[in-house]
């Protein structure tokens, strides 16, 4: 990868402008500010547009605008048989483009479509022999390549952490692994970074922590989670105090002996590694903000792509701490408004059964940009069966948007979302991919029977065949 990198670097600064295209999500928001600041730091003018795919509509909007070099972050290997016009360069760690042929059983990669001189550059760790979903994020990819630009741009570190992390790359394993592990203790070395063991809890930082162990729906603590006064008889029989003068208290608040309390008294509950791992805190960002923790400020730059602000996202990873600051603040508080909304709508919708998936078709209900997180949030609580993938279908500007969503176990067994979601749509005439665990698609309304008995089907033959 970092050959690659020094590849794409030399071809970026050959360039007099770049146009860099990104992903809305975290991911791609931080790999997005990590493009441009680099492009910055080395005086290459630059701007960055925003896309939630790349489809030929939008891959045909750019040529017309024929950009010298586009360089395309979290998002592009998946495309890249479509982008043979465009002068481009990737950063990217979903699967590469792959094409299913039924018919004759053939799967085809990327180098079967051109010659390979004609592939453009990327960094990928797919092609490099990792694991995409673990080993490195869109924005780390990014970072390879800044740190390639010029060594000093270490400091983008800190975004390519948040880029993990917003991709629940630590998820698994409760820390980042593999080619994160190194970007972290770069971004360490350089005091950028600070890693702790801690409780590894979202809201650490800016809730009240009796509020944050509520919302844990990982841990399902009967009598706690979702329960608002057996949260607080929690911290009231610890005899912790829950606020200092009239402010509510957060994890960051307590002290050494008050969290090792906390923790053991949770260890009673569940099992150590279930809310125990390494937590990443920024030391130039002011404590107490979501910008000094990796897991807040990567919900802060999801929010404002979910809700077509991811210019503000951008504008936070440059460094704006007044209004673009404030603004997003807003949006974070509506998000967590909607995701609770969304998430009593599907409830009260009901999740559908079939062999080996459930599905929920939320119509106009749901943004289509926040179904894959509703999804995630509904298996982890045990709200959906654990024991199957779980699509969630809703109305989107372009047709039928599709989150499949599943935990590590079914991965384990064989499951690949990104490929059932692929072929299943494929077969419709729609595009789809993503990662083995979370995974997106686009079909056309009227073809949502059709889809889920492709998907249910696929994901059946994969699980039996592991």
């Amino acid at each position: 990868m970092k050959d690659a990198a020094e590849k794409v670097s030399k071809k970026i600064k050959g360039a007099g402008e770049v146009l860099v295209v990104s992903h809305i999500d975290a991911d791609g928001v931080s790999a997005a500010g990590i493009a441009s600041l680099a492009l910055d730091y080395i005086d290459v003018k630059n701007r960055v547009i925003f896309t939630k795919k790349l489809d030929e509509a939008f891959i045909k909007n750019l040529e017309k605008e024929m950009p010298e070099l586009v360089w395309f972050t979290d998002l592009g290997s998946g495309s890249i048989h479509m982008l043979g016009a465009l002068g481009c360069v990737i950063t990217d760690h979903h699967a590469p483009f792959r094409h299913h042929d039924a018919s004759k059983g053939l799967r085809k990669t990327l180098f079967d479509f051109a010659d390979p001189g004609n592939v453009p550059l990327q960094v990928n760790p797919h092609l490099a022999g990792r694991n995409g979903d673990v080993d490195i994020s869109g924005a780390g990819t990014a970072y390879l390549v800044a740190k390639a630009l010029d060594k000093d741009l270490v400091y983008l570190s800190q975004l390519a952490v948040v880029g993990a992390v917003g991709d629940m790359q630590d998820r698994n394993s409760g820390r980042l692994t593999g080619t994160n592990a190194e970007i972290v203790a770069e971004g360490e070395k350089a005091g950028i970074i600070e890693r702790a063991e801690d409780l590894n809890l979202f809201g650490r930082e800016t809730r009240p922590v009796w509020k944050m162990l509520q919302d844990a729906s990982d841990l399902q603590i009967p009598g706690i989670t979702d329960e608002y006064e057996g949260s607080l008889n929690f911290f009231m029989e610890l005899e912790i105090d829950r606020k200092r003068g009239e402010r509510w208290r957060t994890w960051a608040d307590l002290r050494s002996p008050e969290k090792n309390q906390i923790i053991a008294a949770l260890a009673r509950f569940v099992p150590r590694e279930k809310f125990i791992g390494e937590v990443y805190l920024f030391p130039k960002e002011k404590k107490g903000t979501p910008l000094h923790e990796a897991k807040e400020f990567a919900t802060m730059l999801n929010s404002c792509g979910r809700y077509d602000q991811p210019e503000l996202g951008l504008a936070l990873c440059k460094g704006d701490r007044g209004e673009a600051l404030e603004l997003a603040y807003g949006l974070r508080d509506g998000h967590k408004k909607q995701l609770v909304d969304s998430i009593g709508i599907i409830e009260g919708i009901g999740i559908s059964q079939m062999e080996n998936i459930q599905h929920v078709s939320t119509g106009n209900l749901v943004r289509d940009t926040i179904l894959g997180t509703v999804a995630g949030m509904l298996l982890s609580s045990g709200k959906a069966d654990p024991k199957k993938p779980f699509f969630v279908m809703g109305e989107s500007d372009d047709g039928i948007k599709v989150s499949g969503r599943a935990l590590k176990p079914l991965v384990e067994r064989g499951l690949d979302l990104a490929d059932v979601m692929r072929e299943a749509a494929g077969k419709l005439g729609g595009v789809g991919g993503g990662h083995n665990i979370a995974a997106g698609g686009t079909i056309q309304p009227g073809q949502e029977k059709e889809f889920l008995a492709l998907a249910d089907e696929i994901v059946g033959k994969q699980l039996r065949k592991k």
